[in-house]
């Protein structure tokens, strides 16, 4: 739509041409007194200026879109209109995406079903075509993603190639070793807390990292910002806290700053988020329980202005894949709504194998179980893609053997999971080797697995995390060109 502004024509009513100033551009009105028409404004309302009607003698546009004024001269015929008039040609089409060089990999392993993951391409297309803005991934998990070493390389690979979306959400305390962020520096002590493992909070309020705290007055936490390249810098903060009857009074401090103190008392239990914006640049956020009653949190964001991503990591070291089912539906939906990522990403499976090697589960009821915690996840947000990646070889679970066919039945539950609900499905046990391949990684030399035969040690998830950040870029670029990527020997 054109502004409503109007200009007067510079010529007199018997000159050549008319030029049109409107808020798209400049547009040149050629002999036959009609406007060639912008490419980009083609088949817009209110942009059709070769059908504007002339008017009287002003040579004005209107806020419709209309060309006012008269184009004759003095004869009343329409000025230079001849048998040979021409438009001016419209400016050549803007050139389709080309990927970059780096982008253009071939996967040890694709996904299955890459289609799934469209919300998150289109997503990652917009910040690859210059738009200024964050796109969120929540990745999820039991010990394979501890200690911010897998979700660590992705974010890495996806920050380098994409932009530094910031830290995302960090939560108020180490609840236990395995609960690291690599992006801050966190510093805390004094809170009690509850971890959805444990089952030990009835009201199911456990928030997105599966870990709640409290303190009626004494805790602290201090997050900062690292002196790098990625995670050094913060535009926005976010506290995430849950009011009730018996709140109290938590004060937060950003740098030097006045303290603001948020009162968490409410009438009933809710969840809540209070937004600081701060100048972008390193920044260090301090907050402290003050008592008058009980301070209970989950965390803070660190988020910059974008371009860029986060890959926001929550480890449950331990915990059996149907744990997520311990949220509370609504309680889960929420803040999953509030985070609005463009994708979630589960990695479960490795301490399930255990009540497989018991004889306490199998494929229907795992496929149950499972499908049900994506389904509850994906309820805050159900456009957000969804890629679920598979176990890893194993030898070992506690003190029980984990022999291949435990190992293949959780695989395969979770490739129909995927398919289940609408999710990606990426098969880490077939690209690492299949069974047997965790003995073998061990025997590396240098070795890439470690020595309890179920987890891979640092260089191992280097590895497995660029396999997985090469098959997803694989597919983003056969979703912004056309084509389509081979499918998995296993899918």
């Amino acid at each position: 739509m054109l502004a409503s502004a109007r200009f007067r024509s510079p010529w007199p009513l018997g000159g050549m041409r008319a030029f049109v100033l409107s808020t798209l551009g400049l547009m040149t009105l050629g002999p036959t007194g009609c406007a060639a028409p912008s490419s980009k404004e083609e088949g817009r309302p209110g942009s059709e200026l070769a059908k504007a009607s002339p008017a009287d003698a002003s040579g004005v546009v209107s806020g419709e879109g209309k060309v006012e004024g008269s184009t004759k001269g003095p004869a009343g015929d329409q000025a230079d209109e001849g048998p040979g008039a021409k438009a001016e040609p419209a400016p050549p089409p803007e050139p389709a995406w080309q990927p970059r060089p780096e982008d253009r990999v071939t996967p040890q392993q694709r996904l299955d079903r890459p289609e799934a993951l469209s919300y998150f391409f289109d997503r990652l297309a917009r910040i690859d075509d210059g738009a200024e803005e964050v796109v969120r991934v929540v990745h999820l998990g039991a010990s394979m993603i501890g200690a911010d070493d897998l979700p660590s390389v992705l974010r890495t690979r996806f920050q380098t190639r994409f932009g530094d979306g910031g830290a995302g959400l960090v939560l108020l305390q180490r609840y236990m070793p395995n609960y690291l962020h690599h992006w801050v520096e966190l510093d805390a002590d004094g809170w009690d807390h509850c971890y959805i493992a444990y089952l030990c909070k009835k009201d199911g309020f456990y928030g997105l990292g599966g870990t709640t705290f409290w303190s009626d007055g004494g805790a602290r936490t201090r997050i900062s910002t690292r002196d790098h390249e990625l995670g050094g810098k913060v535009s926005k903060y976010e506290v995430w806290y849950a009011a009730d009857t018996r709140g109290g009074r938590l004060e937060v401090r950003v740098d030097k700053g006045e303290p603001e103190v948020i009162e968490t008392r409410g009438e009933a239990l809710e969840d809540r988020y209070h937004p600081i914006d701060v100048e972008a640049g390193p920044h260090q956020i301090r907050l402290r329980a003050l008592g008058g009653g009980r301070v209970r949190g989950y965390g803070v964001v660190l988020e910059t202005d974008g371009p860029g991503i986060t890959w926001e990591q929550f480890s449950m070291l331990g915990a059996f894949t149907k744990r997520m089912l311990a949220w509370d539906p609504e309680h889960i939906a929420g803040q999953i709504a509030h985070r609005d990522p463009d994708l979630v990403v589960f990695t479960y499976g490795g301490n399930d194998t255990r009540r497989v090697a018991t004889g306490k589960l199998g494929h229907e009821q795992y496929v149950e179980e499972y499908s049900e915690a994506v389904k509850r996840v994906r309820a805050g947000k159900p456009e957000m893609s969804c890629l679920i990646t598979a176990m890893i070889d194993r030898a070992k679970s506690l003190e029980f053997d984990i022999k291949a066919e435990h190992v293949e039945l959780i695989v395969a539950a979770q490739r129909e999971v995927a398919e289940k609900t609408g999710c990606a499905f990426f098969d880490s046990f077939t690209a690492m080797g299949g069974a047997g391949s965790m003995v073998e990684w061990r025997k590396k030399k240098p070795p890439l697995a470690s020595g309890d035969l179920k987890h891979l040690n640092h260089r191992g998830r280097e590895i497995l995390g660029g396999w997985m950040f090469d098959a997803v870029i694989d597919a983003y670029v056969a979703h912004r060109t056309g084509t389509r990527a081979a499918p998995s020997e296993g899918g």
